[in-house]
């Protein structure tokens, strides 16, 4: 079954259509995502944190947006203060619980990081390492992180 498939209730869903931009904003903050579609897919939007996810314990790790597109592409993306670390592990967990072996693994997995600050210096950590190492190997996917605003074409 297609992730698109599996995932597709109301409660989660915050929009699928085919709008030439998504923007990613929690409300009252200035962090945010802007993925350009200017190809017209289809493009679904879901809310992972507390949506598709619901914490069952205080610091359960999840990401707070996922968007899919008709190419069969993942993005899980997480505005994140300034514990780029934690966001790291937000994103693995992400990944590997709501791809579940009943779920068809996607042509690509991208995983997104909108800091509003980042340490200096600006060094490749373990952690960010073993991540790229593990999309690039399991899921022909990639792994960025900007500051304040990142803004890339959706595939």
């Amino acid at each position: 079954m297609r992730f698109c498939d599996k995932y597709r209730e109301k409660r989660y869903v915050l929009s699928a259509d085919r709008r030439r931009c998504v923007v990613l904003k929690d409300e009252g903050e200035s962090r945010k995502y802007i993925g350009d579609n200017p190809a017209d897919k289809m493009v679904t939007v879901y809310r992972v944190d507390g949506g598709m996810i619901i914490a069952k314990a205080a610091g359960d790790v999840k990401c707070d947006f996922a968007v899919y597109t008709e190419t069969d592409t993942l993005y899980f993306v997480e505005l994140k203060g300034g514990d780029y670390s934690r966001a790291i592990d937000q994103l693995r967990n992400v990944v590997q619980v709501l791809v579940s072996p009943d779920v068809e693994r996607p042509r690509a997995i991208h995983t997104r990081v909108v800091a509003s600050k980042v340490r200096v210096p600006n060094f490749l950590t373990t952690k960010e390492k073993k991540l790229k190492d593990f999309l690039k190997k399991h899921y022909n996917g990639t792994h960025k992180k900007a500051t304040g605003v990142l803004r890339e074409d959706l595939k």
